[in-house]
Formats: structure tokens, sequence, C-alpha cells
């Protein structure tokens, strides 16, 4: 899981800035393009100022806060951030923007539980918004709660099919259930999306190995070594396999992507 997760906390730095919510007052229009014309260059501080400028011109407008907070998200200041969507949600407590936006700050700051709370009611007030089941349910896959993060990707999978971070996560919940079989069939899947995905393979062979499938489980870790040559892990896991019974499942080697991802430095849209 270490690459999912670093490709969730690179999706982070994605921004979806917002003109003003009604007519702007004063400087704040020209402050916000200034602010997003910064954001798309990735100068993240700057374009906070930008939006700082944009909240002093017009301070009733809480897209002004939602910029900040995007941008101070994505400069990794999720403090600040958190603040900025605080206040959203204190001039808009029935808008799902700002619970959105901060259960995300918190995924970010591996404060799952609040992550959750604030996300669940996020999708209360908008069902439609698939990230915040996506988001949701990495909290519930951090948390190790799989059942409920296998309904969430299985609603981001019901939004696009062949979604691969998706099928790749609700995979690993399936195989920490045991649930060997669909595991297979998400990771199968996966690979038909990406088949240079060298770490689909990996998993896949060891679902096929705890399932007693010895031989695909060679498969996939020689398609491993295939796209790694020299891979020590997968040399390993094919000298295990190799040295067990037909038909028997294997028990001794540990499941590649154990353990959760770590977003140290997450930033949105595990995508």
């Amino acid at each position: 899981m270490k690459q999912t997760h670093r490709s969730f906390i690179l999706a982070l730095t994605v921004l979806a800035l917002s003109f003003p919510s009604v007519h702007a007052q004063g400087d704040s229009a020209e402050h916000t393009r200034k602010g997003i014309e910064l954001g798309k260059e990735k100068k993240y501080a700057e374009a906070a100022a930008e939006f700082s400028l944009a909240i002093k011109a017009d301070p009733q407008d809480t897209k002004h806060y939602l910029n900040r907070g995007k941008a101070l998200k994505a400069a990794g200041k999720l403090d600040e951030a958190e603040k900025d969507f605080s206040k959203v949600i204190e001039m808009k407590p029935d808008v799902a923007d700002g619970f959105s936006e901060r259960g995300k700050v918190k995924v970010a700051q591996k404060n799952f539980d609040g992550a959750i709370e604030d996300l669940s009611k996020a999708i209360e007030m908008n069902e439609e918004e698939i990230d915040n089941y996506r988001y949701r349910a990495f909290a519930y896959i951090s948390k190790e709660d799989f059942e409920k993060a296998i309904e969430d990707y299985s609603k981001v999978i019901e939004d696009k099919a062949n979604d691969p971070q998706a099928l790749e996560r609700r995979g690993f919940a399936y195989r920490n259930l045991k649930q060997y079989d669909k595991a297979i069939e998400d990771f199968t899947k996966l690979i038909k999306v990406s088949p240079k995905d060298a770490e689909a393979y990996r998993r896949r062979g060891y679902a096929y190995s705890q399932s007693g499938e010895n031989e695909k489980a060679l498969e996939d870790y020689r398609k491993v070594l295939e796209l790694k040559p020299g891979d020590q892990d997968a040399t390993n896991r094919i000298k295990s396999v190799e040295g067990r019974k037909p038909g028997t499942a294997g028990k001794s080697s540990p499941a590649p992507g154990q353990t959760p991802p770590s977003h140290s430095a997450p930033a949105p849209s595990p995508r």
C-alpha cells in the first residue's frame, strides 16, 4: 500500500478553487482571480495571501475562506486550513462544503475519527459528491474498519468502475477480511486497468497463495520479477510457494502492504 498512499498524499495538492458566490465587493474578485492563477502555478502560499485580501474586501462570502483553506492545505498548513473550513461551517452549517473540506484535512492530520464525522455529515447533505466516500473509505481503512471501507469504495467503484485506487484499496480490505476470491477479483480488474503495475500482481499473487492457488500465485510473482527484475520480495515468495505441497494455502509469508498507508504529508483527493 505504500505507493498507493503516496498517490493519495499527492492528490491533496489538487485545488478546485471557486469564484465568489455572490456579487464581488471591492477588490475581492481581482484578488480571487490572482489567487486562482497562483494556485494553478502551485504558488500556494502566495495564493493564500491573495485570498486573505479577498476575505478582507468581502468577509461575508464563504468561497474566499474555502479558497484560502484549500491553498493552505496544499501548502501543508493543515491547522490553518482547518480553521478556514471551520469558519465556513460556522457561516453555513447547512452546506456540505465546509464539512467536506475539513474532513479531508483531518484525514491528512490522521484524525480519522474526526474525518469520518465530518465526511459523514457532508455525505448526508450531498450524496452525489463521490470524493467524500473516497476520503471516508481511506479513514475507515486506516482504522482497520475494513467492512465500512469496502462499502465506501464500492460507492466509488459504482461511480467509476475502473477506478484503480478504489479497486486496489477495496481488494486490500477484502484480503484483510480473508475474502480472497473478492480480493482476487478486484486485483484482476486493477491489472486490466494498470497492466504494468507490479504491486497489483504481487497483491493478487498473495491472495492466490492464501487461497491455495499456488500455480497462479507463482505466475503473478514471476510477473513481478518481469516488471521489476531482481525484486527480492518476489524471489522469496516464489521460493516459499515452490516449497509447499500442491494445493496448500500459505500462512508464513507476510502480506504485501499489510500496514495501511502512512500519510505523513497528505494533501487531497486520493486518485
